[in-house]
């Protein structure tokens, strides 16, 4: 099973062998890339230097107007104010021409028409007849009116045909004579409407509770009507007949309203005074009180219209030179304190996405336009999270307080942002430094809140905040407090996915016993399993002794030989009985076993999901080595007659150690089993032991390409004599103990 980073390294593998991970030219790229993407989110409209509210002092200089401006209203004012505008604002209606006479024609001939069908010779024709009708009934209720009013239902009327159709055409006419509005009542927000007349350049006012629309008219109808007919199918349908023939004469008019609105609107006054050339806008340590703040808000929004292209050139160079600045300080420090990461171009892309990521959400922070304190849902502690677990504490630091600096920048020079988010990231780094397992993740919350709560109470006892808002600021803490453990833990699981990358978290869990794969070991093969962990311990010392990743080594050493656990018996530490396997094979046959391990353990490891940071200990322990015991076995039956025996098939296939801890193990190994076979074995004994094996390998070529120095290897040889010492300390036998009778 392939890794994310297997499959980067695939997507950018090239025929010439170009190594794109450390090429110089893509990190150049990568730097680029990431600085046009910031520099994007940077504003362009921060003509005034320093970031102010209101009960914050004026920290710098005088500030004299250059040219004279306007001094514009609040905008949250000036919105207020429109909108108490807009609903004061008389809704205007045109009306229609309609004679009395023109409606109780078309009133009389609906009923003249509905005589007709009721007719026996009309009940026979009444298709042909209902097209005429000005009022549109579907079929159904023309049969249904047709055999209500000739009695072919149980349900009749309290008054004949001919009273019923008198007082309904007298109620539609009474209403001709009132005013009637296309609209519900209930959308007309003033006690008064606008009625303009044709012709006529001025509107009258009308009253609207003497004006009727068609929902209260049918309100009426309904009251009168339903005891007469009783049938509810009948009183919705003439309840049609009535919307249709009682004209709607005040026909609302959008046009003429929103005129309304804007005349209104155009009448709000938009600013609140003048300032005069040269006049001062603000001293220094002044108080920024209300009219200030509006004053230096009206100054630079003055400015920004006032730009050209030179002003606009000059501020693009400033925002490039603020990224240049901050991204040259976190390139010299990985370039001298980390230089490991700087040479990997795809840590350097993890770095940039944090990076990008952070002031993305800055910038979201800005477009969002909610009268809330968003801007403390940055989740600046999400990266510090991350960059402390996958890295390490001192480049997440570091790290994080470019992040900040990015973060305000973003935002215009928000002095708060820097100071809050650095408060609850700073603190997030030190609850994850030494973390044991994914869930202490969490334990990060409580941190994060600690520095959010402090920092804001600090902002706002400074400031003079209000108890409302001080409340509303710890709340948003809080939430990016909750947040930021939940996404941090997500984020770790996609980016060891997608880049490949081994924490010390991961490895710090494959190093549980219980894990599957190694409590199988301890089953199956447990002289192996016993062997893995002192070599673990030896690994462990000397990679913290030459300032190697110590717990990739011991959890390296701990899976290097899984492969054995296919054919346990056929390796010595497993042979519990006296009988040895290998001396009913030839030479090539147990050597092509021993070395099949080799791959049996990657196959075992990619079953069970090991990273490839810990596969790559299982051939690379070995190298290229030769298995000499079988190598010299075979070449002990050969003829003298014959060629000389190829040592091919009793080499291991490799690679050799591509990474100090690799390196190590490989040391380790050869160690750990050369020492055990020592007889009576003494520190010199034992260094002596060391010292040939760490010497054969650097001769045999296995080491050339790791990292391992030649000051590297003498301090891992102290190291793994350190810990030999102590574990064969109780069978060494010092000069002074020697017995009387020697």
């Amino acid at each position: 099973m392939s890794t994310g980073k297997d499959n980067i390294n695939r997507i950018f593998k090239s025929k010439d062998n170009f190594d794109y991970n450390s090429n110089f030219l893509v990190k150049i790229l990568i730097g680029v890339v990431t600085i046009i993407i910031v520099s994007v989110f940077l504003p362009s409209y921060k003509n005034i230097e320093s970031n102010y509210e209101v009960g914050t002092i004026w920290s710098s200089e005088d500030l004299i107007a250059p040219f004279p401006f306007p001094i514009y209203r609040d905008e949250t004012d000036y919105e207020i104010e429109k909108k108490e505008a807009i609903k004061n604002v008389t809704t205007v209606f045109l009306e229609r021409d309609m004679s009395r006479g023109e409606i109780a024609d078309s009133v009389s001939a609906f009923f003249s028409l509905l005589d007709k069908i009721l007719s026996k010779s009309g009940r026979d024709n009444f298709r042909k007849l209902k097209e005429t009708s000005q009022v549109e009934l579907s079929e159904n209720q023309w049969q249904s009116v047709i055999k209500y009013f000739t009695g072919e239902v149980k349900s009749s009327p309290n008054v004949s045909y001919v009273t019923f159709k008198n007082s309904l055409k007298q109620f539609i006419l009474d209403f001709t004579r009132f005013k009637i509005i296309n609209l519900d009542k209930s959308a007309v927000q003033r006690k008064e409407i606008a009625v303009k007349r044709n012709g006529d350049k001025h509107q009258i006012l009308e009253d609207i509770d003497k004006i009727y629309d068609i929902k209260q008219i049918n309100i009426i109808y309904r009251n009168r009507f339903t005891p007469i007919l009783k049938d509810t199918s009948i009183v919705y349908i003439f309840e049609k007949v009535v919307d249709e023939l009682i004209p709607e004469n005040l026909v609302y008019s959008k046009e003429l309203t929103d005129l309304e609105i804007q005349n209104k609107i155009e009448q709000i006054p938009k600013t609140i005074g003048l300032v005069k050339e040269n006049e001062r806008i603000i001293s220094k340590h002044d108080p920024i009180t209300k009219v200030t703040k509006l004053k230096l808000d009206s100054f630079k929004k003055v400015r920004l219209e006032n730009m050209g292209m030179q002003d606009y050139f000059a501020q693009f160079i400033g925002k490039l030179l603020t990224i240049l600045i901050l991204f040259t300080a976190l390139v010299f420090f990985l370039f001298y304190i980390r230089n490991g990461i700087y040479r990997d171009n795809l840590k350097l892309t993890l770095i940039a996405s944090l990076i990008i990521i952070e002031c993305f959400i800055a910038f979201l922070s800005l477009t969002i336009k909610i009268n809330a304190p968003v801007e403390l849902l940055i989740f600046v502690p999400v990266a510090s999270i991350l960059l402390t677990i996958i890295f390490d504490s001192r480049l997440s630091f570091f790290t994080t307080v470019i992040i900040c600096f990015l973060v305000a920048a973003v935002r215009g020079g928000d002095f708060t942002i820097i100071l809050v988010s650095f408060a609850g990231s700073v603190l997030a780094i030190f609850s994850v430094r030494d973390i044991k397992n994914r869930s202490q993740i969490f334990r990060s919350f409580f941190f994060v809140l600690i520095g959010y709560s402090i920092s804001i109470l600090a902002i706002a006892l400074d400031r003079s905040q209000d108890l409302s808002k001080l409340s509303i600021n710890l709340l948003f803490g809080t939430v990016n407090s909750v947040m930021s453990p939940v996404i941090a833990y997500g984020m770790l699981i996609f980016y060891e996915k997608v880049f490949g990358i081994t924490t010390d978290l991961t490895l710090l869990e494959l190093a549980d016993f219980n894990q599957p794969l190694l409590r199988e070991l301890s089953t199956k093969a447990p002289g192996t399993f016993h062997h893995s962990i002192v070599m673990g311990n030896l690994a462990e010392e000397a990679a913290a002794a030459i300032g190697a990743n110590r717990i990739m080594a011991r959890v390296g050493c701990y899976y290097h030989d899984i492969g054995k656990i296919t054919k346990p018996s056929f390796f010595v530490e497993n042979q519990m009985e006296s009988v040895n396997r290998h001396e009913v094979l030839n030479p090539s046959m147990s050597a092509k076993i021993i070395i099949a391990h080799v791959k049996n353990g990657i196959e075992l490891a990619k079953k069970y999901k090991i990273p490839q940071g810990i596969i790559d200990f299982i051939p690379m322990h070995h190298g290229t080595t030769l298995v000499s015991y079988f190598y010299n076995k075979a070449k002990g039956s050969i003829d003298e007659n014959k060629e000389d025996l190829s040592d091919y098939i009793y080499r291991y296939p490799g690679p050799k150690p591509q990474t100090k801890e690799t390196g190590i193990a490989m040391l380790a190994d050869t160690v750990e089993a050369a020492t055990k076979a020592i007889e009576d074995p003494t520190p010199k004994k034992l260094e002596d032991k060391i010292d040939g094996v760490i010497k054969n390998r650097f001769i045999e070529g296995e080491l050339d390409e790791c990292e391992l120095t030649l000051k590297d290897l003498t301090k891992i040889k102290k190291a793994f004599l350190k810990i030999l010492v102590g574990i064969h300390h109780q069978r060494i036998k010092y000069p002074e103990e020697t017995s009387k009778d020697d």
